[in-house]
């Protein structure tokens, strides 16, 4: 079993799965016939441990679906759910508040050379100064801004003019700053975990905490 992280509070509950099965083996954790809807065997194995993962989590996986938009949700429930997958890794958030999101991502340098497609000048200018790795912190902006797109209700967002990154600083491995969806005005604190293979981040609005 490649559970790697849970966690559980009043708020939320989140889990994070190393990949290192393949299908077969991921098909006997899940203990359920469930169709997959990819070819791709990289897809299988994420769509796969997602399943997995949410077994873990105690969530019934045959309940996952997903709305015309991509937003995943779970059947005869109230609680809300993010998902999200990166190379060797998948993450769940779970959670009864409504704008809530998650993302996973793979540490790389690639992160330098598309900066100008997700960073606002603001944003930019906030860097300077700080004593922490560029890599990462343009790396926790975008995991940031792709975990609000997830909780926010907007859509054709602009990650540069619509989204802001806040007051940003990396405290350790582990920390939190602000963030806004400036389309519905909706401000959210935004939590972060840095490890060695990958970077995390999961926000919820701060009006519903």
């Amino acid at each position: 079993m490649s559970l790697c992280q849970l966690e559980n509070n009043d708020t939320y509950r989140l889990g994070i799965w190393k990949i290192e099965e393949d299908e077969i083996s991921l098909r006997r954790l899940i203990k359920e016939d469930i169709a997959v809807p990819f070819t791709n065997a990289g897809k299988r194995i994420e769509f796969l441990a997602v399943r997995a993962l949410a077994k873990a989590m105690d969530i019934d996986p045959l309940k996952i679906a997903h709305l015309p938009s991509g937003k995943p949700y779970i059947e005869n429930c109230a609680l809300n759910v993010s998902i999200s997958h990166t190379k060797g890794y998948v993450a769940i958030l779970l959670s009864s508040l409504i704008h809530m999101g998650i993302d996973i991502e793979q540490i790389s340098e690639r992160i330098l050379k598309v900066r100008s497609k997700f960073m606002h000048p603001d944003e930019e200018k906030a860097l300077y100064g700080l004593k922490c790795n560029e890599s990462s912190s343009l790396l926790l902006h975008w995991c940031a801004k792709e975990s609000l797109y997830k909780a926010i209700p907007d859509e054709e967002v602009d990650f540069i003019n619509d989204l802001r990154i806040l007051q940003f600083n990396i405290s350790g491995e582990k920390g939190s700053f602000r963030a806004k969806a400036l389309k519905s005005g909706i401000n959210f604190q935004v939590y972060y975990t840095i490890e060695k293979d990958f970077v995390l981040t999961y926000c919820f609005s701060k009006e519903s905490r």
